[in-house]
């Protein structure tokens, strides 16, 4: 176990950064190691500087933390570099919708699915191209631990690109999901364990089971699930799951997320007429919203505590179930202590028999000697695989068109996505978004 870790926080002004403080606080691992947080903003980066020393107060580890606008500052030297980056986060976002809607084009959350994820992915692409070019110079051997969407785009261009950066995706998805259902069936977080796989933000449930039994408790969840008004009804501040029902009557099997995510990649939204039916509606006007009350000042205010409006789940947001998985392979890979995930974004690797081994999933991993190796599942059922293996295939068009600087593949996976119904709408959609982000598509001549 190496002494005095550097841990790098890249995107410091981000809500993730005091979940990654909140567990340096005990573990022998994250004792004298450096904490580097690293913001483009001053204002975010001084706000991450005072929340994270008021955690890091209460813990009994010394953890020196450091601050930097530099790039190269912060990753000299680092042995695990966390991003959760992102350049004009909801500005860029509401654009994203209106230039699609421009081009008859109407999407939800357009995070990580529909032309709104392909662009968005090509976007950071080039953002974290610079990223992984200094981290070649000066961490060679760091791991690099993501949080940034679109995740399985940019897991797919780590993983073909920068082949020598040995990268993870983290996403709360499945994990934060099954908390907030354990709560809302009646139950404590952590009691239900799940078995999923697919393409990030689009896991299917395998199986599930309450903790400490040997019995599958699948029959009993579907009778829960299909019973309980969160299922039925829309609530404030509770992630709808009407669709996420429908997506199960219709296929057989349970889609884990939340139906903002899923629909991302389900083109059955197409008529925003519909939307209401579910009790959806776009998240553009969200977005622009936030673009005029200066979103960089909200983020800053609710890393501080202000203005923070509490949901009614999770019930203790503390409660240590939902902390974040980063720190904890942290610890497996410095101790070689061999520790179980329930979903992790790597490669595929057998985990599911009916999808390319080398694409990117989202699925259990164990990390042993090491490294981070996915666990077998099974099959998917011919639809759930098929729209897991399309968004493969997209996101493999998408960081290779990123990559080479490809207007050609960039419209070609616009024409796969299943948003997208004609080419005239993919080669218009292209040109807008080309001539929008020409200053961030820095690959592209």
């Amino acid at each position: 176990m190496k002494k005095d870790l550097k841990l790098t926080m890249l995107g410091a002004g981000s809500g993730f950064v005091l979940t990654i403080a909140k567990e340096l606080l005990t573990d022998p691992v994250f004792e004298n190691c450096r904490l580097m947080l690293m913001d483009v903003s001053q204002e975010r980066l001084a706000a991450a500087d005072q929340a994270v020393s008021e955690v890091l107060a209460k813990g009994k580890n010394h953890v020196s933390l450091l601050t930097t606008t530099s790039l190269d500052e912060a990753l000299d030297g680092a042995d695990y570099v966390i991003t959760s980056c992102e350049k004009k986060r909801y500005e860029y976002w509401a654009q994203d919708f209106q230039i699609a809607e421009k081009h008859g084009v109407f999407q939800v959350k357009a995070e990580n699915g529909g032309p709104g994820g392909i662009i968005h992915g090509m976007r950071n692409i080039c953002l974290y191209r610079e990223i992984l070019l200094r981290m070649e110079k000066l961490c060679p051997d760091a791991w690099l631990m993501n949080f940034s969407n679109p995740m399985s785009i940019l897991c797919t261009y780590f993983k073909n690109y920068f082949p020598k950066i040995k990268a993870l995706g983290f996403c709360h998805q499945v994990h934060g999901t099954f908390g907030l259902i354990a709560e809302e069936l009646g139950m404590e977080p952590g009691e239900l364990q799940v078995i999923t796989a697919g393409v990030n933000h689009m896991n299917w449930l395998f199986d599930i089971r309450k903790r400490n039994t040997r019995e599958s408790c699948m029959a009993e969840f579907i009778e829960k699930m299909r019973a309980s008004k969160y299922w039925n009804e829309v609530f404030p501040s509770i992630p709808e799951q009407r669709y996420t029902k429908e997506v199960y009557e219709t296929f057989g099997m349970y889609p884990v997320g939340y139906d903002e995510h899923i629909v991302e990649y389900l083109p059955f939204f197409q008529d925003p007429e519909e939307w209401k039916k579910w009790g959806l509606k776009s998240l553009r006007e969200f977005y622009e919203n936030l673009t005029k009350k200066k979103s960089h000042t909200l983020e800053t205010q609710r890393l501080l505590g202000k203005n923070y409006s509490k949901p009614p789940f999770p019930v203790n947001p503390d409660h240590p179930y939902y902390a974040e998985n980063p720190c904890k392979v942290i610890t497996a890979l410095e101790t070689n202590t061999p520790l179980y995930f329930d979903a992790i974004n790597i490669r595929n690797n057998g985990a599911v028999d009916n999808l390319p081994p080398d694409v990117i999933l989202d699925v259990p991993a164990l990390a042993i000697g090491g490294e981070v190796r996915s666990i077998h599942v099974g099959k998917l059922p011919a639809a759930p695989c098929e729209l897991c293996r399309r968004q493969t295939v997209i996101h493999e068009m998408v960081a290779q068109a990123a990559a080479e600087g490809s207007d050609s593949l960039a419209v070609q996976a616009l024409c796969l996505d299943p948003y997208v119904a004609s080419l005239t709408q993919a080669r218009g959609i292209w040109a807008d978004y080309r001539q929008a982000y020409r200053e961030e598509l820095t690959t592209f001549k």
